[in-house]
């Protein structure tokens, strides 16, 4: 592959790249296969964590991620960005959760993921992903890098939005809200990777069904929504493909005469 690629494609995962089941279909392996040989980098973009995917990434051959919604951007084993959220911040935020809404939380770098206690909530929503609740240890953020945090909970997170001005709070299940610095966003993530590796003038290609690929849409070249997407992502896109569980991904990719 040219140090330049002819275009880079950007895949959110869940409800996305993964179907309803949390795997990647056949099709799309192959289209992934097709895009590399093109000259055509896949790069993941994701609510979720690198440390979560690893193993996804091997599958694909994907070696590049936007992950935690723009938090970490890491281009071919190369970390270009990281936003990582103040210490002083982290500490109001949970206290503030400890006591005065009682949401516990986690707590996400690009390497490693931590929750504040072992809670009803946190087993609710690591088995909706299908995973493992992550260790215990409400101190990590005095040692660690944070980049980003979730309130295990269901509902609440208005309470944060005038208290917290310097954070931005998105649901992104049922079950969590993805909490990072204002600004930080899968587009901000896409900006700086183009920004520092000088690829400003490659086509881009974004697939999302979510509320948090909306500023993704906004920056790339053609935004292309899964036919499950939620109707305000659907409304901002140039094409709609269809699902995440009927080849949407390897349709829209023939379409664009990417594959």
């Amino acid at each position: 592959m040219n140090e330049k690629p002819d275009a880079i494609v950007f895949f959110d995962l869940d409800g996305t790249l993964f179907d309803s089941h949390l795997n990647v279909l056949s099709s799309s392996l192959e289209a992934i296969i097709k895009l590399k040989k093109n000259n055509i980098i896949p790069v993941i973009a994701t609510g979720r964590t690198k440390c979560e995917v690893i193993d996804l990434m091997y599958k694909t051959q994907i070696d590049s991620i936007i992950c935690m919604n723009g938090q970490a951007v890491i281009y071919t084993g190369e970390i270009l960005f990281t936003n990582n959220i103040d210490k002083d911040v982290i500490s109001r935020l949970y206290q503030f959760s400890k006591q005065q809404m009682d949401i516990p939380l986690s707590f996400y770098n690009h390497q490693i993921m931590r929750v504040s206690e072992y809670s009803e909530p946190a087993k609710v929503f690591y088995q909706y992903i299908k995973q493992e609740v992550p260790q215990v240890d409400d101190k990590i953020y005095l040692t660690q890098p944070i980049q980003m945090l979730l309130l295990l909970c269901e509902e609440g997170e208005s309470n944060y939005h005038e208290v917290f001005p310097e954070l931005t709070f998105i649901r992104n299940t049922p079950y969590c809200v993805d909490v990072f610095n204002n600004g930080g966003s899968k587009g901000n993530g896409i900006t700086n990777l183009l920004n520092k590796k000088g690829f400003n003038n490659v086509p881009t290609y974004a697939f999302g069904d979510g509320m948090n690929d909306f500023e993704m849409f906004q920056t790339v070249d053609h935004p292309i929504a899964m036919a499950n997407a939620v109707d305000q992502l659907k409304e901002q896109a140039e094409f709609v493909t269809d699902t995440n569980n009927n080849d949407g991904i390897a349709k829209a990719l023939q379409k664009f005469g990417l594959i």
